[in-house]
């Protein structure tokens, strides 16, 4: 009686026939991993730091594929600390492409740090399955939270949900977290679940309706599992009454 589209894509609300926002600019992706066995103290950073240089000019590497310096780099054993621009999983083919280019991407890099005799122990200690995604398409719902909306704080009348995380939109050079102001809790509103003109249809997830500087922060894991269990309340309620869920009482949310 009632859909949930979790797919973070909005891809059930793009079968049905629905507009869907995406950005002509949208957020690189990230493979996240972490390298081990080499001895930080005994590199010579300037003389690496000038080889990585020397390496993206060349083409060996791309300027991606190490976010800023190699010394930071190092010392967090990589984790987040590259971009896979272009990174998409709204299809199979493009998911697949992705996951490719992330892979790629690590290998560059392992092969160009397997060149210096300080990484010659080096192993990969942990893998992620995916290339991670931030940003594809979003749903028109029947209202949108804002920019404005998000860092405010603003306390919608039908909020189901809170959010916490900075601003954090990536591009290809980096990201700049912008944290919120100290005391702001951001609400997320049923309506920004659904998708504007529906009836027994809600999504939940990074597809929320919002524009993309909101949609940066409400993205994460945390916000992600609110709108899941908001979502799936409302859907059984309605279910229940035989209503759609903008008529599901909020009390009852």
């Amino acid at each position: 009686k009632q859909l949930i589209d979790c797919t973070g894509n909005a891809s059930v609300v793009g079968l049905a026939g629905f507009e869907r926002l995406r950005e002509k600019t949208r957020q690189p992706g990230t493979l996240i991993y972490r390298l081990g066995g080499y001895d930080l103290p005994s590199i010579d950073m300037n003389a690496l730091q000038a080889k990585l240089v020397a390496a993206r000019k060349s083409g060996a590497l791309k300027p991606t594929d190490i976010n800023g310096s190699i010394a930071g780099f190092l010392g967090k054993g990589g984790e987040s600390g590259n971009h896979i621009p272009g990174a998409d999983s709204s299809t199979s083919e493009t998911h697949s492409a992705t996951n490719i280019l992330g892979r790629q991407s690590l290998l560059r890099v392992v092969r160009f740090l397997k060149e210096e005799p300080a990484f010659a122990l080096m192993n990969i200690e942990r893998l992620q399955t995916e290339t991670g995604i931030r940003e594809t398409f979003r749903i028109i719902g029947e209202t949108q939270i804002t920019h404005e909306d998000y860092i405010s704080g603003r306390v919608f009348a039908d909020a189901v949900a809170h959010s916490f995380y900075p601003i954090d939109l990536h591009y290809e050079g980096g990201v700049t977290p912008k944290h919120l102001t100290e005391g702001i809790v951001p609400t997320i509103p049923l309506r920004a679940l659904i998708p504007k003109a529906s009836k027994n249809l809600l999504v939940a997830g990074r597809c929320l309706s919002s524009d993309q500087l909101a949609n940066s922060a409400l993205r994460v894991q945390a916000s992600c599992m609110a709108m899941g269990q908001a979502a799936g309340v409302t859907a059984a309620l309605a279910a229940r009454t035989g209503t759609t869920p903008l008529q599901v009482s909020l009390g009852d949310i």
